[in-house]
C-alpha cells in the first residue's frame, strides 16, 4: 500500500463529486480531482464514469485488473474533453448551486468495475460500494431524498424502493 494503511485509498485517487439537482432523471454536475486540482463537468452518468476512469488511467491508480474491450471499428481522431483550470472561480459557482457533495475513494478496479467508499458530505455518511453501478445508485438515492423510481416489469404500480 502506498500510504501504509490497509484498505485506505491514497489521496490521488480521491475525487469530489458535486451533483446538481436531478433533472430529467440524469445525474449532472462536476468532478474535482485533488491530484490535478482541476474540475471536469459531466452531463450524465456515462460521462462521469468515463471521466473518472480516464483520471485513474492517467495517474495509474488504482490499476485496472482488466483491459478494456472494444469493437473492431476504425478509429478516428480521439476527442479530448478539456477540464476547467480556473478552479477557484468554478468552485464558488458550483457551491452557490447547493449541490449534493460526495467524496469518492476508489480503492480497486477489479472485475471490470470499481470498489471503494463514498461519503455523502451533507449527511456525514460513508458507505462502501462494490461496483460503479452501486456507487451511482447511492448518489441518485441521496440526490432525490430516497424516492428513487422503480421500473415495474410485471405491470403493477410501484412508487419507489
Amino acid at each position: 500500500m502506498q500510504n501504509g494503511q490497509r484498505g485506505q485509498a491514497p489521496a490521488n485517487s480521491r475525487s469530489i463529486i458535486y451533483l446538481n439537482p436531478i433533472k430529467n432523471e440524469m445525474l449532472r454536475g462536476h468532478v474535482y480531482s485533488e491530484y490535478y486540482n482541476r474540475i471536469m463537468p459531466f452531463r450524465n452518468e456515462c460521462e462521469l464514469l468515463r471521466g473518472m476512469d480516464d483520471l485513474f488511467d492517467s495517474i495509474s491508480f488504482p490499476q485496472a485488473s482488466f483491459q478494456e474491450r472494444e469493437f473492431d471499428i476504425k478509429r478516428g481522431k480521439p476527442k479530448i474533453k478539456k477540464v476547467d483550470y480556473a478552479v477557484e472561480e468554478a468552485m464558488n459557482k458550483i457551491k452557490n448551486e447547493t449541490p449534493a457533495t460526495f467524496v469518492v475513494n476508489v480503492q480497486y478496479r477489479k472485475n471490470a468495475t470499481w470498489q471503494g467508499t463514498i461519503t455523502w458530505v451533507e449527511q456525514n455518511q460513508t458507505l462502501h460500494f462494490r461496483s460503479a453501478l452501486e456507487m451511482l445508485k447511492l448518489m441518485e438515492q441521496a440526490a432525490v431524498n430516497g424516492a428513487v423510481p422503480v421500473v415495474s416489469w410485471d405491470g403493477k404500480k410501484s412508487e419507489s424502493k
